[in-house]
C-alpha cells in the first residue's frame, strides 16, 4: 500500500478544511442574555492568586460570595471588586448559608486547606476551580477523583 498522496487530493483536503474552518466561526454560539443563566460564584480566598483567581470569575459570571480570614484583605478587596458580595471568614459558613445562590467556587487559599474546601464544595454538586496543588497526599486526590 502506497502512502504517497496524489497532489490533487491533498489540496482537496486542505481546501475543504480551510472551508470548514471559515464555516465553523460562523456558527458561533450567542451569549447568554438571561441574568438566569449567568455563573454565580463564591470566591474562596481572595487575597495574593485569589485576588486574580476571583477577578477572572468576575469576568465569567457573577461574584456572590467572597471569604477570607483576613479582615483587612476581605475589606480591601471586597470594597474594590465585589461591593454587592456577601462577606465570610469561614469558608464552611459560606458554603452552608449560600448554596442555593452559587453556582461554581474558587478555592485560592493556602495548599493545605485545598483538599477540604474543594471536597466540600463537590459535595454540595458546586463545579469547582481549585489552585495546585489541588492535594497535598494521594489519599486526598482519590477522594477528589471519587467525588
Amino acid at each position: 500500500m502506497s502512502y504517497l498522496t496524489e497532489r490533487r487530493r491533498f489540496l482537496q483536503s486542505v481546501g475543504l478544511t480551510g472551508v470548514g474552518v471559515f464555516v465553523g466561526r460562523a456558527a458561533k454560539a450567542e451569549d447568554s442574555k438571561s441574568p438566569n443563566e449567568r455563573i454565580r460564584f463564591g470566591c474562596i480566598g481572595v487575597g495574593g492568586k485569589g485576588a486574580s483567581d476571583s477577578n477572572d470569575a468576575k469576568r465569567h459570571g457573577d461574584v456572590v460570595a467572597i471569604c477570607d480570614v483576613d479582615d483587612n484583605t476581605l475589606a480591601k478587596n471586597g470594597d474594590k471588586s465585589f461591593p454587592k458580595a456577601a462577606r465570610y471568614n469561614d469558608f464552611r459558613k459560606m458554603l452552608d448559608e449560600m448554596a442555593g445562590s452559587i453556582d461554581a467556587v474558587t478555592v485560592s487559599i493556602p495548599d493545605h486547606m485545598h483538599a477540604p474546601a474543594t471536597a466540600l464544595a463537590m459535595r454540595m454538586g458546586k463545579a469547582c476551580y481549585t489552585q495546585k496543588p489541588l492535594t497535598r497526599t494521594i489519599y486526598e486526590a482519590r477522594r477528589l477523583g471519587e467525588l
